[in-house]
């Protein structure tokens, strides 16, 4: 018969220590740009992308995808049951110059840190550590499909040499609508800004 103690010793010796999980660090996506901030580690570059901005179905999310992609098999197949697409810039001033354009983003981590992001502020609460900060964005709300809000970097760059107008999954600037939302603090048509934060 086992004792409750003798159980937890042997569970503390299989698990990773807290210890240990915190010195891994977290990852986070920076959108729209193709390096990481300073200080932290490049695990790899690639380009957004998604479902279809008509999808009716598929997936919701934003993904990014690695640029140097590996295959399991040499099949060729016209399935459309499920398709990923690139995406585009449908951006407004002040990004006006990168419309249509394709999107870079770039996966990092943190070293010893855990990752959140601040919808609505473009700096960081106090003890946390700025990694980034930007602009809200997600799909048109004129869409079938719907995505994720996601924080973009506020220096975007883009694809050199695209621009032709693909769509696929798109990236729109949020705007503050009054209401449910409070006015003030919040102020009806601005863009809502954002923050990624370590701590």
């Amino acid at each position: 018969m086992y004792r409750l103690s003798d159980v937890e010793k042997k569970l503390e010796r299989l698990l990773p220590s807290k210890e240990s999980f915190n010195r891994q660090g977290d990852m986070f996506t920076r959108w729209e740009r193709s390096s990481c901030p300073n200080g932290t580690t490049l695990i790899y570059e690639g380009f957004a992308g998604g479902s279809h901005f008509e999808s009716v179905g598929g997936a919701a999310n934003y993904l990014c995808l690695h640029k140097q992609p590996t295959w399991n098999d040499k099949t060729v197949t016209k399935s459309q049951t499920n398709l990923i697409y690139g995406a585009e810039y449908e951006t407004v001033a002040p990004w006006r110059s990168i419309f249509d354009h394709d999107v870079p983003c770039a996966v990092c981590q943190v070293p010893s840190s855990s990752i959140y992001m601040v919808p609505g502020r473009n700096i960081c609460d106090e003890n946390s550590t700025l990694q980034y900060s930007g602009y809200l964005m997600s799909g048109g709300a004129h869409h079938k499909s719907p995505t994720e809000f996601v924080c973009v970097d506020d220096e975007p760059k883009a694809f050199p040499g695209t621009g032709a107008n693909h769509n696929g999954r798109l990236f729109y600037f949020v705007y503050a609508k009054c209401g449910a939302l409070k006015c003030p603090p919040y102020e009806e048509g601005k863009k809502v800004t954002c923050a990624v934060c370590s701590v």
